[in-house]
């Protein structure tokens, strides 16, 4: 059995370089790594020349031409097009290190009957962290605060500074959280935590297993009309593209903030800058944008009332850890004929 392992540069990889060794060493697997570094990049949420998967570090051409004895592919970021899958006449699964395997051409590893494993929550807490703390940073005004800080130094502490920087308390406030899988319950718990009341958007979800976890299911609309703050962690889907566009903004509230650390896709971003402009909503915080990098001319970037992080949702030392081990349980689940936890076994 020979495994090939894509090092793409990341750190997720990286954690793959290290667990999978140790932990295949009693079985009979050949390990081959392949380094593919960052040269060759598409970041782009779209799918690109006609290909079906998005989001990849790596030439899929060059990756074609490496894995003719491969029997597992284990990839974070590499491209897996129909191209590289077919240069692999004897692969029998795909391992993709991601919450979401965007990368992988699913539907063309499933007509040749290959099963392709992913790791969902990989990056639920890390993610649900940092949900949390942009909360906060809208909540207590930090980003006027370090601008005034910044450029007013000691003058800062004058009452007059200090008062324009009233933020809001968290107890009693309204968080809105849209979708309910991995992230969203762990936000969820967080957010009861500092006395937030929720209100949960998830169709797909048992209603008594948002009551069970202290919220109550509404409508999108209800939400939207009620919450303080609104958190995005829906999966991302055709039908989800622009889930928060003009309509949706109008009906919240004026003192409203919007969080988004799920997909860029789901938020109109041109209605987004016009309400934050116009100020029909009080903030932003936005750690996913729908292209990645933003054009250095990117409007957001002129509003005083949004916050931008460049995608640091899964960036913590424990979450790359946690996607390989989840990935070699897999790769040892099927080596020893047991069911696989975590198969996407349709498109």
């Amino acid at each position: 059995m020979h495994l090939y392992l894509v090092d793409d540069g990341t750190l997720t990889a990286g954690a793959l370089r290290r667990e999978l060794p140790a932990a295949l060493a009693g079985w009979p697997v050949a390990i081959t790594v392949l380094n593919m570094g960052l040269e060759h990049e598409c970041i782009d949420p779209a799918p690109v020349d006609g290909r079906v998967v998005k989001e990849f570090y790596g030439s899929p051409a060059e990756l074609a031409g490496k894995l003719a004895g491969a029997d597992i592919l284990v990839v974070h970021k590499a491209p897996v097009t129909g191209e590289v899958i077919e240069g692999a006449p004897g692969l029998r699964l795909i391992a993709c290190a991601r919450a979401h395997p965007v990368n992988v051409d699913v539907r063309a590893a499933l007509s040749r009957g290959i099963p392709v494993v992913h790791a969902p929550g990989r990056a639920a807490d890390s993610t649900a962290d940092l949900t949390m703390a942009l909360l906060l940073f809208l909540a207590r005004n930090m980003g006027e605060t370090c601008r005034l800080v910044s450029r007013l130094g000691a003058g800062a502490w004058q009452y007059d500074c200090r008062s324009r920087l009233e933020g809001v308390e968290l107890a009693g406030k309204i968080l809105g959280i849209i979708g309910f899988g991995h992230v969203g319950r762990r936000v969820a718990v967080r957010a009861q935590a500092f006395g937030m009341n929720l209100l949960v958007h998830s169709p797909h979800v048992n209603p008594a297993e948002i009551l069970a976890a202290g919220g109550r299911p509404v409508t999108l609309e209800e939400l939207l009309s009620a919450s303080d703050f609104v958190s995005l962690h829906t999966r991302p889907a055709p039908e989800k593209i622009g889930l928060i566009g003009a309509p949706q903004l109008a009906l919240m509230k004026n003192s409203a903030c919007l969080i988004n650390t799920a997909r860029g896709e789901l938020v109109d971003e041109d209605a987004l800058y016009r309400a934050l402009k116009e100020k029909r909503i009080r903030a932003a915080a936005l750690d996913v944008l729908i292209s990645e990098p933003p054009p250095p001319d990117h409007p957001f970037f002129t509003l005083p009332n949004v916050v931008l992080t460049p995608h640091l949702g899964g960036k913590t030392e424990a979450a790359p850890v946690r996607a390989a081990k989840i990935i070699t349980e897999e790769i040892i689940n099927f080596l020893s004929g047991k069911s696989l936890r975590h198969v996407i076994n349709r498109v």
